[in-house]
This record gives C-alpha cells, structure tokens and sequence, in this order.
C-alpha cells in the first residue's frame, strides 16, 4: 500500500514541482515504484522536468472526465521504470473535484509504494489534497512573503487535522543569505512553524535541463539531496548538512 506524501506552498513560483520530480527520482533510485499526479490545472511542467513532453496523449483532466482509462494517462519515464507520472491539463477549463482525486488515488494506492501529489499552490484544493496524504511537504524559499505564506499553509494543515507535515527549503543562495538579502533557515523554520527535513540550494542545472526539455540525470545535485530526504521520510537518521 502506496505512503502517498503531498508537495504544497501557499505561494506560486516557490518550486514544488521541483521538490515533486527530485523526490520521485530519488524514490525510483531507491527501488521504489513511484507515481507522481500533477494537480495545477493550466500550467503543467512536470513532463519537461522529465524529458517527457513528447510522450503525452492524456492528462489528469481526460482521466477525471473520462476520455481516457487510467493506464493510458500514466506515462513511465523512460530513464527508470519505478518512476510513472500523470500530468495537470494545459487547459485551465479542466476542473478538478475532490469527490474524484480520493476515489483515484484510493484506487492507486495498492499498485504503488509511493504516491506524490503536486498541488497547486494556495490554501483551497491543495489543503484538501494534503489532508488526505500521508505527509505534506511545505515548499518555501527564503524570503519574507513566502515564509509568511508557509506559515499559513502549516495552519490551514493544523485546522485539517494533518499533523504529519515537514518544510523543504528552496532556492537557498548562502551568499545572500550571509549578506542578509533574504532570511536565514532559523528565521524560515521559525516562520513557517514546520520541522525542516531538506533543504535544497538554487540549482542551474533543473533550469537547463527544464529550458531544454531534458530530463534530469541520476546523479544531479537536487536528486542526491531529494534522495536524503527521502530516506528521512522513511525514518532513517541522514544528517542535514547545508554547505
């Protein structure tokens, strides 16, 4: 039975999909079958994080409203088979019902040893995917609107009931967060009021790869640290060094 964790902000642009693609290449590294389900309607991106763009027929949207089954709307990635996707419609027309993504992910939990959710950003569908995850990742880079926005997201979680939530922080650049420009890990974890558990530094290499339609390699910077994070998920003490 699939541990299905939820990847969300409250503010756009902070890189959750990021978070999401090196999470599920570190899992697929690691042995484990992965299925990641894109939920922002309108602004799909996962399948150029992974080199899949030319692949796709079908999407969460023609799943939901019933033009395709499930097994054509999942694409496996071609680099590594554990690792399978359902992209978000390009259409921003497609809705997307609560009512049908707890059916559909009730359904996908036995085929799968690791579901990840990537929610839109905001405090409406993303709440109520993550509160039926597992675990939510909070995604939020260090500047001040971000971290005030995670810090509302952790307490829409808290009003859900979901207790199990983590914070990821990225986008971390050491040089101007010595300088002071944006704020330091303390005053990010202090801000958002979650437990962190990775942290990620700006990376060049996912905005090539992503400019280019090229999907990631197994040993990039991001997916060696995704795969400690994922370790932790599982319960295993990885130090957190941030360099």
């Amino acid at each position: 039975m699939a541990r299905v964790l939820s990847i969300t902000s409250g503010k756009g642009g902070v890189g959750k999909s990021t978070v999401c693609v090196g999470l599920g290449m570190a899992y697929a590294l690691l042995g484990k079958s992965v299925l990641m389900i894109e939920f922002d309607v309108g602004l799909r991106g996962m399948d150029l994080m992974l080199g899949i763009s030319d692949r796709i027929v079908y999407d969460l949207g023609d799943l939901l409203e019933g033009r395709c089954n499930i097994n054509k709307a999942i694409v496996e990635s071609p680099w590594n088979s554990n690792l399978n996707v359902i992209v978000a419609p390009v259409s921003m027309e497609s809705s997307i019902a609560m009512e049908d993504v707890n059916i559909l992910v009730a359904g996908l939990r036995p085929h799968f040893d690791i579901i990840i959710l990537d929610t839109p950003a905001g405090l409406g569908l993303s709440m109520r995917i993550a509160a039926m995850s597992d675990m939510a990742l909070v995604v939020a880079t260090p500047d001040s609107v971000c971290v005030r926005d995670g810090g509302k997201v952790v307490s829409a979680l808290h009003k859900a009931d979901m207790g199990s939530h983590r914070l990821v922080i990225n986008r971390v650049n050491n040089r101007l967060v010595k300088k002071q420009i944006v704020a330091d890990l303390d005053e990010v974890i202090d801000g958002v009021g979650s437990q962190l558990i990775g942290v990620l530094p700006e990376d060049q290499e996912m905005q090539l790869c992503t400019s280019k339609g090229l999907p990631l390699s197994a040993g990039a910077r991001i997916v060696r640290i995704c795969k400690a994070i994922a370790l932790r998920i599982e319960g295993e003490y990885i130090p957190l060094l941030v360099n």
